[in-house]
C-alpha cells in the first residue's frame, strides 16, 4: 500500500492539483461504462483505449487540476481516426509537430489541431480512438510504481468525477486518470 500512498502524495504536491483520489472498482466501472457510451457528433464510435488499458492496472487514481498542472507536461494522449482494419485516416497534431504538418501537402487540417490523410483509404467502420500517455515521470520518482499510464476522460466522465468529489464543474478544472502497477 505504501507505493499507492507515495503516488498520491507526490501528485498532491504538484502545482495546480486540486484533488487526488484512488478510484475503487465501482468508480472505475462507472467511468468505463460512460466512456463506452460515447458517440461523436458525426455518430462515429469513440474508443478510449486509455480507459480500457487502465482497467488492467493494479491502481487507478483521478487527478482534478487547473491548467497550471499541465504547463510542464511532456506527455499527451494520441487521438486517431481509425478504420476497423487498423488504417489511420487522421490524427491530432501537437504544438511541437505543427510546423511539420503545415508543410505537408498530403494532409488536410479539419480543425486547428487535427489532420486527415485524404489519400489513405481503409476498410470497415471508422472510429475515433484515444490512446493513453505514458507517465514515465511517476515511475522514475516513486519506487515500486510500474507501467504508469494516463488518459483524459470525456466531458461526461469528467463531470461525474467532479460531482463525486463536490468540485465545481467549470471549464477551468480538468481531470485525468492515472493507472499503474505495483
Amino acid at each position: 500500500m505504501a507505493v499507492l500512498e507515495d503516488v498520491i502524495e507526490y501528485l498532491k504536491g504538484q502545482t495546480g492539483v486540486i484533488e487526488v483520489f484512488e478510484m475503487g472498482d465501482d468508480v472505475s466501472t462507472d467511468i468505463d461504462a460512460i466512456e463506452k457510451s460515447i458517440k461523436t457528433r458525426t455518430n462515429h464510435d469513440y474508443i478510449n483505449k486509455g480507459c480500457e488499458y487502465s482497467l488492467t492496472r493494479d491502481h487507478r487514481i483521478c487527478i482534478l487540476f487547473t491548467k497550471e498542472f499541465r504547463k510542464n507536461w511532456k506527455f499527451y494522449g494520441r487521438l486517431h481516426l481509425v478504420t476497423s482494419d487498423g488504417t489511420i485516416l487522421g490524427t491530432n497534431v501537437y504544438p511541437n509537430e505543427m510546423d511539420d504538418y503545415r508543410g505537408r501537402d498530403d494532409v488536410i487540417f479539419v480543425s486547428e489541431d487535427f489532420v486527415v490523410f485524404p489519400e489513405i483509404k481503409g476498410c470497415g467502420e471508422e472510429s475515433f480512438v484515444l490512446y493513453p500517455y505514458d507517465f514515465e515521470e511517476l515511475q522514475e520518482i516513486v519506487p515500486g510504481c510500474h507501467n504508469a499510464i494516463g488518459f483524459f476522460p470525456t466531458p461526461s466522465s469528467d463531470h461525474y468525477l467532479k460531482e463525486l468529489k463536490g468540485v465545481d464543474d467549470t471549464q477551468h478544472i480538468f481531470s485525468t486518470i492515472v493507472a499503474f502497477d505495483t
